[in-house]
């Protein structure tokens, strides 16, 4: 009895090792055709598919390549602080205005007139003994008085002449030149600016070719190469 219970329990045993061992070989079967299974599918299934988004034609997107960029919360570039301080003061600083003013005439001498301009009138002429236009004034004044600059100006030219002895020339604004006739020690030169009233020599005993006239000096006035009255810019024109 004891010898059956023996046999019979080694033979269960033994039985119930391979039983289990089986079951490990099943288990591990199935895996590996799990496994088998999934990666042959993934290798037809291929790679995932990455949607890519679509992209409109070229001639509907507008080219924006020659516009530039506007942004609204950039600000614009402030000024220099130099730059706008000289803007401010050319804004406050008031206009200059230029004042001109009206040329002052002074008589060249205190005389009176011994013969006025006469334009194309002729007027007889007792030194040389004939009728001729008289082209300057002339004006009395002593031997040595001081001979004055009409206006301002600059001196264009000191020389002799024959028939009226040694002369001044000053060239004004406005085209208007002046000679005076009849001087004697010559103060000024060639290229020297003078103003109104001042001494440009001083009166001669004569000249010679008005010499039965007494002591004067002879004075032309030319503006723009035309005699003009110097009784005119005086303003002691007589008025008809």
């Amino acid at each position: 009895m004891k010898n059956y219970q023996s046999k019979h329990v080694s033979t269960l045993s033994t039985r119930g090792f391979y039983t289990i061992l089986t079951i490990c070989a099943l288990i591990i079967a199935v895996s590996v055709y799990v496994l088998t299974s999934t990666a042959s599918r993934g290798q037809e299934e291929g790679p995932a598919t990455i949607s890519t988004p679509i992209i409109a034609p070229t001639e509907a997107i507008p080219d924006l390549s020659g516009d530039e960029p506007v942004s609204a919360d950039e600000p614009e570039p402030a000024e220099p602080a130099s730059a706008t301080a000289e803007t401010k003061e050319k804004e406050q600083a008031p206009a200059v205005v230029e004042t001109v003013h009206a040329p002052v005439y002074v008589r060249p001498t205190s005389g009176a007139i011994i013969t006025p301009f006469s334009g194309d009138e002729l007027l007889y002429q007792p030194t040389l003994g004939d009728w001729r236009t008289h082209t300057g004034t002339d004006i009395g004044a002593e031997p040595g008085e001081p001979v004055l600059a009409l206006t301002d100006g600059t001196v264009i030219s000191v020389y002799d002449d024959a028939l009226y002895g040694t002369s001044v020339t000053v060239s004004h604004d406005a085209e208007l030149t002046t000679t005076y006739s009849g001087l004697d020690a010559v103060r000024v030169s060639a290229g020297q600016a003078v103003e109104a009233g001042e001494t440009l020599g001083t009166c001669a005993e004569t000249i010679d070719a008005e010499a039965d006239l007494g002591t004067h000096i002879h004075v032309v006035a030319q503006r723009a190469g035309t005699n003009i009255d110097v009784l005119e810019l005086l303003g002691e024109a007589e008025t008809e």
